[in-house]
């Protein structure tokens, strides 16, 4: 699918984006005008990898995270946004505040897969995120990353990495070989393999190198790092791309080299 560009305040962005993202803006700004005093842009927009079958991911800054009418404000913009837009955008609503000390699990409101959340914690209130933020950000309204102030710990950065290995992609790699086992089926969808192996391939760039990177580079850097599992990172680059089905022996080598990325990051 062909997709134009347009430019939104000084940068160029697919249109999708751009229209997606005027969407949100403007019905933030017609529920409860002056609380989104920032909205920067990061995910695969920020770091040029953004396809249409691709969300959007943000990081909004509101005025006053205290105020009472917050969340309700916020709801009723969000279901206007699911009615006018055709891109899921997602992300946390935090303060400013927020961004210059070390991310933590504060409780903000944040949206996923296009539905709003006022409980819990959010994913995306991580030094990773920050670190995008204000290296690749992009500004469409407020100040430019680079002078908020936003918190940057390498160690931090690269102990998040760790953990998120550990607790989250070890059960994606363990779960992927388990359902192999279970079924007969010679194919299945490029999107687990994508998703599983790219997802990795990210956070292993980032544990060595402290940098962030898109799921295409890091899928691209991966089948260099580990060339005995080069055939894994370039099929997945190929169905981000261009989505097809992946064959069952490859499923099985992306959940091979997952435990294996697992076990070098984490030591077990």
């Amino acid at each position: 699918m062909r997709v134009g560009a347009v430019t939104f305040r000084t940068v160029t962005l697919p249109e999708p984006v751009a229209e997606a993202l005027s969407i949100w803006l403007d019905a933030h700004d017609e529920v409860a005008p002056g609380t989104i005093e920032g909205l920067y842009v990061v995910g695969s927009v920020a770091l040029h990898d953004w396809t249409v079958r691709s969300d959007i991911d943000v990081v909004a800054v509101v005025a006053d995270p205290s105020d009472p009418d917050l969340p309700n404000d916020l709801a009723a913009a969000q279901e206007i946004i699911g009615e006018r837009a055709t891109v899921p955008i997602d992300g946390p609503y935090v303060a400013w505040g927020d961004l210059v000390v070390p991310a933590m699990a504060v409780q903000r409101p944040w949206v996923l897969d296009g539905e709003y959340h006022v409980d819990g914690e959010s994913f995306e209130i991580n030094p990773v995120t920050w670190y995008t933020l204000a290296t690749y950000g992009i500004a469409l309204r407020g100040d430019e990353p680079g002078q908020i102030g936003v918190s940057l710990d390498p160690l931090e950065r690269r102990s998040w990495v760790a953990e998120n290995l550990d607790t989250y992609w070890r059960g994606v790699g363990e779960s992927l070989a388990a359902g192999l086992a279970e079924s007969e089926e010679p194919e299945f969808g490029g999107e687990i393999l994508q998703w599983v192996a790219l997802g990795v391939a990210r956070m292993l760039y980032t544990f060595e190198t402290g940098d962030v990177i898109s799921k295409s580079g890091a899928g691209r850097w991966a089948s260099e790092r580990i060339p005995e599992y080069a055939d894994v990172f370039e099929r997945a680059v190929e169905v981000r791309a261009f989505p097809g089905s992946v064959s069952r022996d490859l499923l099985a080598r992306c959940a091979a080299v997952t435990s294996e990325i697992v076990a070098a990051v984490t030591g077990h």
